[in-house]
């Protein structure tokens, strides 16, 4: 028996101990069974092929054998290849041959044997058969020379069914990957697993060992068509059982022995059938009664049922009318006491997850005032251990500014019958302060109304300190991007204050010559005088908008006319603009809705938008130079503000990064005018665009959420 592979192949193994068992019954003369593995999976290179060879000639170069058997694809070609030097004129019955194995190799007449027809398209007909919805078809084979003749077999069965799946190859790919792209199949999807003797980096493996590690793996059911992959989580396919193909083959030989001549037989087909493993179909809910007539159903155990079913019947009568009312009392009894324990448990691992987790649990009974709650509910409000766990207690421990919004939830719970959120402080000993999260769940019950009360309480202090800290952060950056931006402007507001000061100097000048006269014209005096009150008004109303926005605080929402704040902002940076060349155009809708929000913060928002139209805008040809401002209100009732420059526009190395903090397409730029920009707009509700111009230059536009009350 000459083995293709080693000792521990399944498929091979089963074939020869079924062959074996077969001769030593039949065969009419005593058989010497000798047994050569060529390991031919795992050794391909020519030098260890002739020192097999050489091995073999000379083991049996005194008592050659009288017929050899081949067990494996592999192992006919190699002794067609060595057959004069190890078994001259020595017939060959060979095992686990393809149709087109066979006519490759074509062999000479004394070669005979068993030729397998692993039917896939029968495989892919049970696979249908069990799974009738599924679209998706997976194929495996690794990248020996059986994998690969299974490739081919693979691609010519599938195209030419009339069902067409979407079916993916994994062939060849190394085994870690191999795993990997199992384990990511669709659970609806087919799973064919051929064979997989080599993976893409030419490591050996043993087929039906893959199985096992594939089926465990894969989300979807796995079908093939060898008889070894059952019963290693395989669901089954059309197969040739290798016990079988033994039998047959042992039959052969003993034909030859007996004086047969080997020219006279052909070689033998053995029938294929149906086969599945009960447990695979089980554990991927596939359905028996949709499997082919006549399948063979594996490793279903009987019940008892089925073995005794009248014994079964007779003592379950007798039984029941002996002790129906004792055991009816023992089941109910050890039901309680495993849902009672089961409970308890069940509470522990609750509560121990939710302390671990900073959350305490509690429950509340309006009707009975009893109030229950976690351990760590103590800890969180500073109720020290012994004193009773009360509503009164918890109460007392909240902040006497947040009590009202604490009593407020819990009366909206059950009011709205609806879970209520709040932040509450709580006031520890010490005087210090810890912010829980108060979450409160109204309970119905079946049939009446509920009174019962449920929620958790999450410490969210360390979250709250984040968020007071990354405030002041981000307001500290917001006024330093202002005081950037006036720096930027310093020239053109010292110009803006310099023009009414002189004309306030010139004024007077001219009223102190007018009352130096004998007779002074009085109405010309006046006229003076009124133009330094109207300079000085100018020259105020500009530093007014400077010390505005220069200012720092918090964020104060009030009710913002948009059209307003563009005006005013405009008027800002008027001399910048003239120092620039360049030209205004407002087109401002007339009855916008007013917007709530923070002034400043939308003011700085203009002011960079503008500054960047005008920045992008220093290459334009002068008589070009125009910024473009509107204002509308969008269906929704939002008001949208757009800034249209004719610049070199957004280049394409930007999209997508415009918005990110520090990024920067201005030679001496931070990087972080956009992004506050957007942060302060989304703070207000809305959202801040930069695109392209389809005719030139670049568009940035934001809107906020308009009040509909105030028109």
């Amino acid at each position: 028996m000459l083995h293709a592979f080693n000792y521990t192949f399944p498929a091979t193994t089963a074939i020869a101990e079924a062959a074996r068992k077969r001769l030593l019954e039949r065969s009419p003369q005593k058989v010497e069974i000798d047994a050569e593995f060529l390991d031919l999976a795992r050794n391909k290179d020519p030098a260890n092929e002739l020192r097999t060879v050489t091995f073999l000639r000379h083991k049996y170069a005194q008592r050659p054998p009288d017929l050899v058997m081949t067990l494996g694809s592999a192992a006919l070609p190699f002794i067609m290849k060595h057959r004069d030097e190890i078994a001259p004129n020595v017939p060959v019955v060979f095992t686990s041959i393809s149709p087109q194995t066979y006519a490759a190799v074509r062999p000479p007449p004394q070669v005979t044997g068993i030729v397998s027809d692993f039917n896939l398209d029968r495989t892919v007909e049970l696979a249908e058969r069990l799974q009738p919805e599924a679209s998706r078809l997976f194929v495996i084979a690794g990248s020996g020379d059986t994998d690969r003749r299974w490739q081919a077999i693979a691609r010519t069965t599938l195209e030419s069914r009339e069902r067409k799946f979407d079916v993916t190859y994994l062939f060849e790919l190394p085994y870690a990957k191999l795993v990997g792209e199992v384990s990511k199949i669709p659970q609806d999807a087919i799973v064919i697993l051929l064979t997989v003797f080599a993976d893409g980096d030419g490591a050996a493996f043993i087929p039906a060992e893959v199985a096992t590690a594939l089926s465990a793996v894969s989300p979807a059911p796995v079908y093939a068509p060898y008889d070894t992959f059952l019963g290693n989580g395989a669901v089954g396919g059309f197969v040739e059982p290798f016990e079988s193909v033994g039998v047959a083959a042992a039959d052969m030989a003993i034909e030859i022995m007996e004086g047969r001549d080997p020219t006279a037989l052909a070689p033998r087909t053995n029938p294929g059938q149906y086969r599945v493993d009960y447990r695979a179909m089980e554990r991927w809910s596939l359905r028996e009664h949709n499997l082919p007539p006549g399948t063979s159903v594996l490793f279903k155990s009987p019940t008892i049922w089925d073995e005794h079913r009248g014994t079964v019947l007779s003592t379950l009568f007798i039984f029941g009318l002996q002790s129906l009312f004792v055991g009816a009392l023992l089941i109910q009894r050890r039901k309680r006491l495993r849902v009672e324990n089961l409970l308890k448990e069940s509470e522990e691992r609750m509560t121990f997850a939710a302390a671990a987790a900073n959350i305490g649990l509690w429950q509340f009974d309006r009707n009975t005032d009893e109030f229950w709650a976690s351990e760590h509910c103590r800890t969180l409000f500073g109720i020290v251990p012994g004193m009773p766990l009360t509503r009164k207690a918890f109460l007392a421990a909240v902040h006497a500014d947040d009590l009202g919004i604490a009593t407020s939830a819990l009366r909206g719970a059950f009011d709205a019958k609806q879970a209520e959120i709040s932040d509450i402080r709580i006031l520890l000993p010490r005087d210090e302060v810890r912010w829980v999260r108060m979450r409160a769940r109204y309970y119905a019950e079946h049939g009446g109304e509920s009174h019962q009360l449920g929620g958790i309480f999450i410490d969210v202090t360390d979250r709250k300190f984040a968020e007071a800290e990354a405030a002041l952060q981000r307001q500290e950056v917001e006024h330093l991007m202002r005081v950037s931006v006036l720096g930027e402007l310093s020239g053109s507001i010292a110009h803006e204050i310099n023009q009414p000061l002189t004309a306030i100097l010139s004024n007077a000048q001219a009223a102190l010559h007018l009352m130096a006269q004998k007779a002074p014209d009085l109405a010309e005096v006046r006229d003076a005088l009124e133009e330094i009150v109207h300079e000085d008004n100018r020259a105020g109303e500009v530093i007014r908008r400077l010390r505005s926005l220069l200012r720092k605080g918090e964020r104060k929402a009030e009710s913002v006319k948009l059209n307003d704040l563009i005006n005013s902002t405009i008027g800002l940076l008027n001399s910048e603009l003239i120092r620039r060349d360049v030209n205004v155009k407002l087109e401002l809708a007339d009855n916008l809705p007013m917007t709530s929000g923070d002034p400043i913060q939308l003011q700085q928002v203009l002011l960079n938008l503008v500054m960047n139209a005008m920045d992008a805008m220093a290459s334009t040809p002068t008589a070009k130079r125009s910024v473009l401002i509107s204002t509308h209100e969008k269906p929704t009732g939002s008001v949208e503000v757009r800034v249209k420059d004719r610049g070199h526009g957004i280049p394409l190395s930007a999209n997508g990064h415009l918005f990110e903090p520090f990024y920067t397409t201005k030679q001496h730029g931070l990087g972080l005018g956009l992004t506050i920009c957007s942060t302060i707009i989304q703070a207000h509700g809305g959202k801040l665009t930069l695109v392209n111009d389809q005719n030139d230059g670049a568009i940035a536009g934001f809107s906020v959420p308009g009040l509909e009350t105030t028109r």
